[in-house]
């Protein structure tokens, strides 16, 4: 199924993502990194095809999403499909509570957005 991933941008509101193709090794990013300040944690979670890869055995078994966070920068991270992982990245402004519940729905966003919905 082909996504207008641009689209996801607009139904999550995030500055920027990423989708991680795993069959086909393929990584496309959307939107404005230069929003969320810097590369560290891009580079940590999806620089290569390697750090994706290992991104993809630390999510095994681990509930989704998850947040990856460093400084104010976060990442949630979701696999909508078992081949592909989406990485949101956004400035983190909002307390542990608030966080927890927009990862979430975030998380929910995604999966819908994907499937079709």
């Amino acid at each position: 199924m082909q996504h207008d991933v641009t689209r996801l941008l607009e139904v999550t509101g995030v500055p920027f993502a990423v989708i991680a193709h795993l069959a086909t090794g393929e990584l496309v990013s959307v939107g404005d990194s230069r929003a969320v300040a810097g590369d560290d944690l891009f580079n940590s979670l999806f620089l290569d095809f390697e750090c994706v890869s290992a991104l993809n055995r630390s999510l095994q078994g681990q509930l989704l999403p998850r947040t990856w966070s460093q400084g104010k920068v976060s990442c949630i991270v979701c696999k909508p499909e078992e081949d592909v992982i989406v990485g949101l990245f956004s400035l983190n402004e909002r307390d542990p509570v608030a966080q927890y519940h927009w990862t979430k729905k975030l998380g929910n966003e995604v999966t819908a957005f994907w499937q079709g919905r």
